[in-house]
């Protein structure tokens, strides 16, 4: 029974989430397992034609500062990490994010990091900002050395 009261409180709070946020969330879960298949199937270099130019300043010129739809787009993605069955590491979340920001003509930055951990082995991390919002991969950004970016 208790199933079933636990499976009726997430109908109801998915039913309370407004449409433009259900339509994100279908769009997150389409696309994410769009990249989870990519990744596994295509080399980095094709992979890597989804990223931008190998540069850490995206043209901020070209679009009006969206912070709204940003942080929609954000939830959506979060969302995507709790409800699939497939696991969402930090780098299929920042391509999930870039490709659907791309779609809306928004700028963004995917940072690849590194740090050594308490082993000494090198632990790697990637996340993405736009309009000063980080997206994706939040995180204690100084604990690692940015490896490269693409805006």
């Amino acid at each position: 029974m208790h199933n079933g009261m636990a499976l009726l409180k997430k109908i109801k709070s998915f039913a309370a989430i407004p449409w433009s946020t259900k339509w994100l969330f279908a769009e997150a879960i389409l696309t994410t397992a769009y990249v989870k298949i990519t990744l596994l199937f295509l080399p980095f270099r094709r992979v890597a034609l989804w990223l931008g130019p190998l540069k850490c300043e995206p043209d901020m010129n070209a679009i009006p500062y969206q912070p709204n739809l940003v942080k929609k787009i954000s939830f959506a993605v979060k969302l995507c990490e709790r409800y699939t069955p497939w696991s969402t590491e930090c780098y299929t979340r920042s391509l999930t994010a870039k490709i659907m920001l791309k779609r809306r003509n928004l700028p963004s930055t995917l940072y690849f990091g590194l740090r050594k951990d308490e082993k000494n082995s090198l632990q790697g991390h990637a996340w993405l900002q736009c309009e000063g919002i980080t997206v994706t991969g939040l995180c204690d950004f100084s604990q690692y050395q940015v490896h490269s970016c693409f805006s």
